[in-house]
């Protein structure tokens, strides 16, 4: 019995060696496992925390780009606005003007061109040739407003002749309003005539108006007579 029961306690000790044995290469295990989860863990978190910088950079390139896309957008639509008006402008003005026309500009709204065949085809070569520079293309963009150019032309030149006509309208009249003046200073009598020198304002035949002679210019000097004393002895002694 008592070898029974040393048999039982040695089991039992090899048991908990064992035990022992698989709770040290557990715990092992544990520890490499442990030590990996706490490497991918902190690799995770580096990780994490690169994505939420690239995620923050994003977000902020994003907004930025947005705030220049949103006020590009105001800027846009406040001058096709302006683009508009000015153009509803444009037709009423075209409108008006379009009223305003004889039956020659209605007829002929374009003036003749006083270029030669030769100029005109010189014209015509330079036009199909590639832009060489900024003004040159700028040029080819509104070719298609020549027509535009050509009428505005025409009103400029026809302003130009009507400012020339409207001065030269307005020294005549200035002139006519002077000799007006002129003349009812000459029929009429007031303070203000009296004040002045006036040809017609005769008192006691006399005038006011200082009497102007034409003298010839070549006897404005007085003329001395001389005689000489040889004569004068000779017809006195």
């Amino acid at each position: 019995e008592i070898e029974l029961q040393m048999r039982k306690l040695q089991k039992i000790h090899d048991s908990i060696n064992q035990q022992k044995a698989k709770m040290a290469c557990n715990a092992r295990d544990c520890e490499e496992r442990n030590k990996m989860l706490k490497d991918e863990k902190e690799s995770i978190l580096v990780h994490f925390s690169q994505l939420k910088g690239q995620m923050n950079k994003f977000r902020e390139n994003q907004r930025s780009k947005l705030t220049a896309l949103t006020v590009l957008s105001s800027r846009t639509i406040k001058e096709l606005k302006d683009k508009h008006e000015k153009g509803e402008c444009i037709l009423k003005l075209a409108e008006m003007c379009r009223k305003l026309e004889t039956e020659e500009e209605k007829v002929l709204p374009f003036y003749a061109s006083t270029l030669t065949e030769q100029e005109e085809k010189e014209i015509e070569t330079m036009v199909k040739q590639e832009p060489e520079n900024d003004l040159a293309n700028v040029m080819h963009e509104f070719e298609d407003l020549s027509s535009f150019w050509k009428r505005y032309n025409k009103v400029s030149l026809d302003k130009l002749s009507l400012d020339q006509a409207r001065v030269q309208l307005t020294q005549e009249n200035q002139q006519l309003r002077t000799l007006l003046k002129q003349y009812l200073d000459g029929i009429s009598v007031s303070d203000e005539i009296l004040s002045h020198n006036n040809p017609l304002f005769i008192v006691n035949n006399r005038s006011n108006l200082p009497l102007r002679i034409h003298v010839d210019p070549r006897q404005r000097h007085q003329v001395k007579t001389v005689v000489e004393a040889a004569h004068i002895v000779h017809n006195t002694i």
